[in-house]
């Protein structure tokens, strides 16, 4: 046993980081299916192959679903839905230094490597400030974000139902995640002011990368911003103009859309919202299926785009994008 033991630790100490990181988000995959296979986490008969799909889906903030997550999931469940999104946005080594960092502990070289490439980045320096970073933005985002939620949800379902839905849709959105309780996703607030600032500001947030947002914070002047930052920042601000406009364009009078609405007010409220989601959040306030197909080809070059790196969004990247029309 000792030297199986041996053998393993030597296993890993020359492992590369990235074949330990995705060893490790693996393993939290199998145990996030592992506990919504529990009785106490559906409601419903589950096969494993729902339930690793489902906690799959969650780590990599992908969206997709093969169950009903308000229907089949107890609230138990849910929340370990929302605890494998936010592992998977937050990155399993931002918190493990968390954790670390709670009880007093080193994160020590090792752990830096990891984390350095957990998050995407050339050097271990300047990572602690990071981490910080990363975690202010994380909480005040999110709490922020379920606070103004609940103004939505909190009436029309009570206090205690009402806040879960605030937290878990703050969680799922500032992770570019897409999981909803509603059936529905989020069509039954189509023209809701609060959700369609407040999901939206945080999916954007969420979708721009840590990275600039510890450029924002720290340095004020923005001359002094990276490059990064500054690209990232400009293809966000041509990009959501460009979509939301498509969007209203293409769909305008598609009765199976925009056309179901009869103010310009409510149209462009749904335009605003979808042609910011596909790019990196994946919630609907509209029917999808119903959009035309030029409409369905347009967001399918949005979400090869993606959001920015060292976010919680997927693509190949806004920056890539930026270069790659510059370089044409």
């Amino acid at each position: 046993m000792g030297s199986v033991l041996r053998n393993a630790r030597a296993t890993l100490a020359t492992a590369p980081p990235p074949l330990i990181l995705a060893a490790l988000y693996a393993v939290l995959i199998v145990m996030g299916a592992a506990v919504l296979m529990l009785p106490v986490s559906h409601t419903v008969a589950i096969t494993w192959s729902d339930a690793l799909f489902t906690s799959t889906s969650a780590v990599t903030v992908t969206g997709l679903v093969v169950l009903d997550t308000g229907a089949d999931l107890t609230l138990f469940g849910q929340m370990t839905v929302a605890f494998l999104i936010q592992m998977g946005g937050l990155g399993l080594m931002t918190f493990a230094a968390l954790i670390l960092g709670a009880l007093g502990l080193p994160v020590g070289i090792t752990g830096r490597i990891y984390l350095r490439d957990d998050l995407n980045q050339s050097s271990v320096n300047q990572l602690s400030r990071l981490v910080v970073t990363i975690l202010k933005a994380v909480a005040f985002c999110e709490i922020v974000g379920a606070l103004l939620l609940a103004l939505t949800f909190v009436p029309q379902y009570g206090f205690a139902r009402g806040m879960w839905e605030a937290v878990f849709h703050s969680i799922s959105a500032f992770n570019n995640a897409g999981f909803s309780t509603f059936a529905d996703g989020l069509a039954g607030y189509a023209t809701d002011p609060v959700v369609n600032s407040v999901i939206p500001a945080l999916f954007i947030v969420g979708g721009i990368g840590y990275v600039v947002l510890h450029d924002i914070f720290s340095r004020k002047n923005w001359r002094a911003w990276s490059l990064h930052t500054k690209i990232m920042l400009l293809g966000t601000a041509i990009l959501i103009p460009w979509s939301v406009g498509m969007f209203a364009f293409l769909e305008w009078d598609n009765p199976g859309t925009l056309g179901q609405f009869d103010s310009i007010w409510a149209r462009l409220t749904v335009s605003w919202f979808q042609g910011v989601t596909t790019r990196t959040a994946g919630f609907n306030t509209t029917d999808i299926g119903a959009m035309h197909d030029s409409t369905s080809m347009m967001f399918i070059s949005l979400m090869l785009i993606g959001g920015g790196p060292t976010s919680t969004a997927g693509g190949i990247k806004v920056t890539t994008f930026v270069v790659m029309i510059i370089a044409t």
